[in-house]
């Protein structure tokens, strides 16, 4: 079907103009295409550019770790290396590509967990990984940290950067969510 050297050159100027239409659009497709493009090239690596060239097509910085005024967003804690990234990635388990909304790093049991940045305890949970803070920025800003041994912060409590507000176990699960859903914090995280 495909076999003219022409017809897939067509093919593949067509999937280029409607990958850069739907990126340039601002619809919410446009970061799952962004991801998977990403994704796909992060191998070849030429993941960086592409991202530039994409983040300059849609005008806007890129929106990889949020913040507000002059906030500097801080560490939520020191660790020792990156065990999942956000992002795209195989599962070999499952054997498809699965989305991961998070960053999840191994640190030192133990570790002092702070906010990375004010806000107020919004809820705490507890699953089979440990316990989770969720702590709410304002604007629908909000983090969260799981996999915690120990929490020091209560429900409605107001936090700063200086507030230790857990202890971790081996990991801490790390998520960053705005108005849309999950941000990108793997900036955050590069040493």
């Amino acid at each position: 079907m495909l076999g003219s050297f022409r017809i897939r050159m067509l093919v593949v100027i067509v999937i280029a103009a409607l990958v850069g239409l739907s990126l340039q659009s601002g619809h919410s497709s446009s970061m799952m295409v962004q991801a998977v493009i990403e994704y796909i090239m992060k191998d070849y690596g030429v993941q960086d550019t592409l991202a530039q060239y994409f983040y300059r097509i849609k005008d806007e910085p890129p929106e990889t770790v949020p913040a507000s005024g002059q906030t500097i967003l801080q560490l939520p804690c020191e660790f020792l290396d990156i065990e999942q990234s956000y992002g795209w990635y195989y599962n070999q388990d499952s054997r498809q590509q699965e989305f991961f909304p998070a960053v999840l790093v191994k640190v030192k049991e133990n570790s002092a967990v702070k906010a990375v940045f004010g806000g107020q305890v919004a809820d705490i949970s507890e699953d089979e990984r440990g316990k989770t803070v969720l702590i709410d920025h304002g604007g629908g800003l909000c983090s969260s940290y799981g996999g915690l041994k120990e929490v020091r912060v209560g429900i409605g409590q107001d936090v700063t950067q200086d507030t230790l507000i857990a202890f971790s176990s081996q990991e801490l699960y790390f998520q960053i969510t705005g108005e849309d859903g999950p941000l990108n914090p793997n900036k955050l995280f590069e040493r």
